[in-house]
């Protein structure tokens, strides 16, 4: 299980190939998807400049209409650390590792049709060595009415993922680190949970925030958090 919420796109300096004035490059971190970047050709280079060297463990692309996505990771002599072909693998794509003093990440995206792109990520992850023991559900937002006889009416709402995720026997520092992510984050920042962090083919990370506190028991054996959780967008 991972969680992903640094986002060192935040204060990197960005370029992009093909950009559209309206649909800015700095448009991949804000926090609400929708809010897309876009070029105006099927292609684009995004190069982000990082404010200092640093180690990355997770990359991931989020609400595109991409095709591919090669990755490059440049040291501080503009080496390259490593050329990754492609990162896509649905819509929500992660890749984790660790890659050690990266001064500069391009991007490098192609589509069948203009290239949009609602956020990438890049920067560290907390990384626990279990998996949560359940899903998260989908819940609908529709306002319905129902008649005496089961006929319904109302308004068409959308459809994400919620619910209550559970983690059993942390130790204290893996503990502290879930806190530090609500200190951060509170109920109004998004972030990355990624429950099956091997196996997007059958369920993608998601993207969403707190939606209540984290409840904390304390065991013999470690430490098991709660909290609920709610996809944005």
């Amino acid at each position: 299980m991972r969680i992903s919420y640094d986002n060192l796109l935040k204060t990197s300096t960005l370029t992009a190939s093909y950009e559209n004035a309206n649909y800015p490059v700095e448009n991949i971190y804000h926090r609400w998807q929708r809010k897309t970047f876009k070029a105006t050709d099927v292609s684009t280079h995004i190069s982000a400049i990082l404010d200092d060297v640093t180690t990355i463990t997770s990359i991931g692309i989020d609400y595109h209409n991409l095709v591919t996505c090669r990755v490059i990771l440049y040291d501080y002599a503009d080496a390259v650390i490593e050329d990754i072909a492609n990162i896509i693998e649905g819509n929500c794509s992660f890749i984790y590792g660790t890659w050690v003093d990266v001064a500069r990440v391009a991007f490098i995206c192609t589509s069948i049709t203009t290239v949009e792109i609602g956020t990438i990520f890049i920067g560290d992850s907390l990384y626990f060595p279990i998996q949560a023991n359940q899903d998260i559900p989908l819940k609908s937002s529709d306002v319905v009415s129902v008649s005496s006889d089961r006929q319904t009416s109302g308004r068409k709402g959308s459809v994400t993922r919620a619910g209550t995720i559970t983690i059993p026997l942390l130790t204290s520092a893996e503990r502290k680190s879930i806190e530090e992510v609500f200190y951060e984050m509170g109920l109004i920042e998004p972030f990355f949970i990624d429950l099956w962090d091997n196996s997007h083919t059958d369920f993608e990370p998601v993207y969403g925030t707190f939606t209540s506190e984290i409840s904390v028991t304390h065991l013999e054996e470690g430490d098991t958090i709660s909290f609920s959780f709610e996809e944005a967008n």
